[in-house]
């Protein structure tokens, strides 16, 4: 299953294997140039690389931007055990590819449980990020905090149905058009949602059914974890009508203690998905935070 097809024209499909045995599935665009910036975009549930496709098209040119399919997900490899999708494995899987890409640093953003993955190597290895950007995402240590929230508690119903064993899976799995309605019912903006769009992530769910579900396990059996000071320019990117996390994660109380240089954008009219509700506006402050962590202007 590859979904090239899908990507903006002069995107590169990768296979490698990591350090640890994990194959993992990448797509790339960039200029010619050997020293371009690197991009690295790590996205969410219950999606795939593909969902970056605004910003390997509009960044591409200045930038190599690079999209995984994250670990269970599309081209790359799905452990079946729950195990096997805790913070410290999915934040190694990124570090690792970083090397394999053979740079040193990248500007990491990640979206979603992308998003999680993204704070947690900002946490724990800074020294390979030249910037940190997150859409739409707190770190765990946030997360556990605000579900003392009874609204909060409501809108994340779901992570609690997927601690169930195989009930979630065998659900989406005997209706795989589920998928469309969970992330058009996560928009505020539908109109990039359309079936073409959303083929690769229904096609996904047919074949290889929706391993990423053990993000959600894995979690939950480690939720004791401090919060690391992160010392990387950090930009937090939040579509305001998300119905799935509220708006209080985007306070910048919670972040202000520990995390500098911090910086937030608020987006009014996106939902959970901003890099495809909001692309024009996340892609300018996606460049602006990159050449402003570096000092460089590309444009």
């Amino acid at each position: 299953m590859d979904d090239l097809a899908h990507f903006p024209p002069g995107t590169q499909t990768y296979v490698g294997c990591l350090v640890s045995g994990l194959r993992v599935r990448w797509y790339e665009r960039g200029p010619e140039r050997e020293d371009a910036p690197t991009v690295l975009c790590l996205h969410g549930f219950p999606e795939l690389a593909v969902s970056w496709h605004e910003q390997l098209a509009a960044l591409g040119d200045d930038y190599r931007v690079v999209a995984p399919d994250m670990r269970g997900y599309g081209g790359t490899d799905a452990p079946s055990r729950v195990r096997d999708y805790t913070l410290d494995i999915l934040a190694r899987d990124t570090v690792e590819l970083i090397d394999a890409l053979g740079v040193d640093k990248v500007h990491l953003v990640g979206h979603d449980w992308g998003g999680a993955v993204a704070w947690e190597v900002a946490q724990r290895y800074g020294a390979r990020l030249h910037s940190l950007s997150v859409l739409n995402c707190p770190p765990l240590q946030i997360m556990v905090k605000e579900l003392r929230r009874l609204e909060q508690v409501r809108r994340s119903w779901y992570v609690f149905f997927f601690q169930l064993p195989w009930l979630p899976e065998r659900r989406m799995r005997g209706n795989p058009e589920l998928i469309t309605e969970v992330m058009r019912n996560n928009a505020y903006n539908r109109e990039p949602f359309t079936h073409e769009r959303l083929e690769p992530y229904i096609r996904q769910v047919r074949e290889r059914g929706l391993p990423g579900i053990n993000y959600y396990r894995a979690a939950l059996r480690h939720l004791l974890r401090r919060l690391v000071p992160i010392h990387v320019p950090t930009r937090l990117i939040w579509g305001l009508r998300d119905h799935a996390l509220g708006p209080w994660f985007a306070d910048p109380t919670h972040y202000e203690s520990w995390v500098d240089p911090f910086d937030r954008v608020l987006l009014e009219d996106a939902g959970h998905f901003p890099a495809q509700e909001a692309a024009k506006e996340v892609n300018a402050a996606l460049r602006e935070h990159f050449e402003r962590a570096t000092g460089e202007g590309l444009s």
